[in-house]
Order: structure tokens, then C-alpha cells, then sequence
């Protein structure tokens, strides 16, 4: 009974905080609109941070403090009313069971459409270091898809219209995609559902776009070809494809095709405006925290241990 009671007294925190952390995300996570000089990659890292943080900080919490509060000061003979607990505990469970399934469905249909994309696909050399392949079938122009192996889908219509210089440079902002793990973050996201978050994910997918822009160009030569391909390919005839999730398309469905040609178009402002974010000032602050809770842990666990006790009651 100890042992069940424990396991519902943890999921039960669990949820509590993360549901608390996802309401407290969607409330402020719109201040990152008004931040300036930042560059496109800082404010996709700041995203990406913002969008998981409810995740990571429930379930460090719930292993450093609840779960060690609950094994040393709670009475094992004591009888307590389990309703709260059992009831919270389950929806905690059927939140994971919820994000497991959005990860396996969006696995399974990713998995499905890329593999008729590449077969009888083609390798196809871009004058760029990563496995590029084009497809055969019906694909969208340009597109890294994989999450464990990522490799660049080109469609045959994109070859056929864009320069060579141009494709290399389209090529080089899937790479970019790839570099970042951008479709790794994405199935995260499917690992931690919470209604209202997908303008958080659509936000984080645009400056993630943006960011890729960037790792794409190194000369004002290398955004003129970009822009170029852009402007191409989205006069293409859109092509029927199922959604696939764990892909990072050049001409994502979301998102402002001519704010990237303008960013583009004007690299040289672009590439010397931006201040990035340094996230070395945190490192004190962070450790000075780490080495307080150290040195106070046996209190820490002491509050852990009533808060828990008044959230079950």
C-alpha cells in the first residue's frame, strides 16, 4: 500500500506541476515576440525551451524532490484517503498514454508517406555533405525527413527547375534543419500534449525556418540563390501529399514565404543586425541554485513533503 500510494502521490505532482508550468507558458510565451536583437536561432532555442519546459522541469521535480520527500518522511503504516491521489494518478497516466499514442501514430503515418516518397529513389549528388536522395513519386519540393537517419527529399521538379547553385543552397537549409535537430524537437512535442500549444509550435516553427535561412547562407551570393529557389518553388502546383510529421519542408504549409525572401534579399542587414543570446550568463545563476538546494536539501524535501501532503488531502 505504501508503494501504490507513492507511485499515485508522484504522478499526482506530476500532473499538478506540468499542468500548472503549460497554463504558466501560454501566458507569457507571447513576450518573445517583443524581444529585439536576437538572431532567428536564438528565438527558435528560445521557443523550443519555452515549449518543453513544462515536461522537464515536472519530472525533475517530481524525481529530485517529491519522490525522494515521499520515500524518507512518510509514515509507512499510516492509512490515508487515496481518492485524489488515484484519481489525478490516472490522468497522469492517460496523459502519457495520450502523448505515446501521438508519438506512434505520427511515427507510423511519417513512416508510411516517406517510404513511397523514396521508393525507387535516386542518390543525388548536391555538392553537399548529407544523404540526399531524389524522389521518383509524387513529393514536396524539398524536404528532411527522419528523426533517428534524417535525409533531403527532392522532388524530380525541383532538379529539373532550380540552378544548380540554388538547389545546393536549398539543400544547405535542410542540412541546417537536420543540424539542429528540428525533427527530433517536433516528436518531443508530440510527447507532451497540453491544449493551446500549438501556436507555440507554429511560432517555434517559423523562426525555426528563419534559422535555417541563416545556417543555409554564408555570402550575399548564397541568399540571392536562396531566395531565388523560394520564389520558384512556390510557384509550383502544390502537390497532394498526406501530412507527415516528423518532416521539415523548405516550403512549410505555415509561415511567411516573402518575410524570408525580404530577411534574404537584405542579408547583409540581417547578418551583422542580430545579437544572439548568451546563454553562458545563466551558468552562474544556474549553478549557485544547484549548490543552495545541495546545502539545504534535507529542508527542501521537508516542504516538498507538506505541499504534497496538502495537494492529496
Amino acid at each position: 500500500m505504501f508503494t501504490l500510494r507513492g507511485i499515485a502521490v508522484s504522478l499526482t505532482s506530476f500532473v499538478l506541476l506540468y499542468s500548472l508550468l503549460s497554463l504558466l507558458v501560454l501566458g507569457t510565451w507571447r513576450c518573445a515576440r517583443f524581444l529585439r536583437g536576437i538572431s532567428a536561432s536564438a528565438l527558435a532555442s528560445l521557443l523550443f525551451s519555452l515549449r518543453i519546459f513544462p515536461l522537464l522541469a515536472s519530472a525533475c521535480v517530481t524525481l529530485v524532490f517529491v519522490i525522494p520527500a515521499y520515500i524518507r518522511l512518510e509514515p509507512r503504516s499510516i492509512e490515508e484517503d487515496m481518492g485524489v491521489p488515484l484519481v489525478l494518478g490516472l490522468g497522469c497516466l492517460l496523459l502519457f498514454a495520450l502523448g505515446l499514442f501521438r508519438v506512434v501514430a505520427a511515427q507510423t503515418r511519417s513512416s508510411r508517406v516517406t517510404a513511397g516518397w523514396l521508393e525507387g529513389a535516386s542518390v543525388l549528388d548536391t555538392g553537399v555533405t548529407a544523404p540526399t536522395f531524389q524522389a521518383c513519386h509524387k513529393a514536396p519540393p524539398l524536404t528532411l525527413v527522419g528523426v533517428c537517419s534524417p535525409r533531403v527529399v527532392v522532388s524530380q521538379a525541383t532538379v529539373s527547375l532550380l540552378s544548380l547553385d540554388e538547389l545546393r543552397v536549398a539543400v544547405r537549409h535542410e542540412v541546417a534543419h537536420m543540424k539542429s535537430r528540428d525533427n527530433l524537437k517536433k516528436l518531443l512535442f508530440h510527447c507532451s500534449p497540453f491544449p493551446g500549444m500549438a501556436t507555440l509550435e507554429s511560432a517555434w516553427q517559423d523562426a525555426a525556418e528563419l534559422a535555417a535561412d541563416d545556417g543555409a547562407v554564408d555570402s550575399l551570393r548564397d541568399a540571392l540563390d536562396l531566395a531565388a529557389a523560394l520564389i520558384k518553388l512556390s510557384r509550383l502546383i502544390p502537390v497532394k501529399t498526406a501530412p507527415a510529421a516528423f518532416t521539415m519542408a523548405l516550403l512549410p504549409g505555415s509561415g511567411s514565404v516573402s518575410l524570408r525572401i525580404e530577411r534574404l534579399l537584405s542579408w547583409d542587414e540581417i547578418k551583422h543586425r542580430p545579437i544572439p543570446m548568451r546563454w553562458h550568463y545563466a551558468a552562474a545563476p544556474i549553478l549557485a541554485t544547484i549548490m543552495c538546494v545541495a546545502a539545504l536539501y534535507p529542508e527542501v524535501l521537508a516542504h516538498a513533503h507538506r505541499i504534497t501532503e496538502w495537494l492529496v488531502r
